[in-house]
């Protein structure tokens, strides 16, 4: 017998026809049903700036669905009531959501069809096999506007004092009023996307991957998803700052347009670098001990 270990991975998840039939039915039920839902999200993620990265967040996690099936057990019976504990409450939520107009229930609602759709299919071993793809998909849901909005607006405050006091140790001159720095004849508005949410919201994304990717123990997978906020609050005062000075030293052109967008990418990627940085330092640290 061929071992486990080595056995194709199409072989090892090869299903009779009747019940390939079956899967394809029931999961094109389940589009059926969520493809307003599903049209939505995508609707904004090409829309809303903040969750752009959503859109990744599917490609990802298909990407590290392939890459988890060699653990995946031979033994793939699907389990009714564990599946129906997610089902339920995902239909409950998904009538109360369509019937509230509320978007972010529906797409819960989604979400643990979908989970208790693979445990009724395939059993809660392969779930568990899965579970790091399959839970990384709660990333690509955005938070409902009010949550948003309400966290939004103390991390304006928050960035742009931080940022002014940077700045009047550098010896620049400046008045700041709320969330509004007045460099002499230019002010600088650091307004909701400057609030740095965004970028907090994107670096717990790629900070969570970077723990389920790095080969690392549990608590320090926590400690690396828990230091991408200070790193995001930490990049977002650095674009600010870069802002105020390049501004102050070369006019409003820094303000908007290309080179604005060009230094907010250059601070994001400066923060996921810094997050896989410190996931190594931790495996170092982690392989030392």
């Amino acid at each position: 017998m061929t071992p486990r270990a080595t056995r194709p991975i199409a072989e090892r998840f090869r299903e009779t026809p009747w019940t390939g039939l079956l899967t394809a039915l029931v999961f094109a039920a389940f589009l059926f049903l969520y493809r307003g839902v599903l049209a939505a999200l995508a609707r904004q993620w090409l829309s809303d700036e903040n969750y752009q990265h959503g859109m990744l967040v599917p490609l990802i996690s298909a990407l590290l669905l392939y890459r988890c099936l060699k653990h995946v057990p031979d033994d793939r019976r699907g389990e009714a009531l564990p599946a129906l504990a997610l089902i339920l409450p995902g239909l409950g939520l998904y009538v109360l959501g369509l019937a509230a107009a509320e978007l972010f229930t529906m797409r819960a609602s989604l979400l643990l069809v979908f989970w208790g759709l693979v445990i009724g299919i395939w059993g809660r071993p392969t779930f568990r096999a899965l579970r790091f793809p399959l839970l990384f998909l709660v990333f690509m849901i955005p938070l409902p506007y009010v949550i948003f909005y309400r966290a939004a607006f103390p991390l304006q405050l928050g960035s742009a004092a931080a940022s002014a006091r940077v700045l009047e140790f550098l010896g620049m001159p400046l008045v700041r009023t709320g969330n509004i720095i007045h460099l002499g004849e230019a002010s600088l508005d650091v307004v909701t996307a400057c609030s740095g949410l965004r970028s907090l919201l994107a670096l717990v994304t790629f900070g969570t991957l970077a723990a389920g990717l790095l080969p690392l123990r549990p608590w320090s997978r926590v400690l690396l998803v828990v230091l991408a906020i200070p790193v995001a609050m930490l990049t977002n005062a650095l674009r600010i700052i870069l802002t105020a000075i390049l501004v102050h030293t070369s006019g409003r052109i820094f303000l908007q347009g290309a080179l604005h967008q060009a230094l907010g990418l250059l601070t994001f990627a400066l923060g996921i670098g810094l997050l896989f940085l410190i996931g190594g330092a931790i495996r170092w640290r982690q392989q030392s001990a």
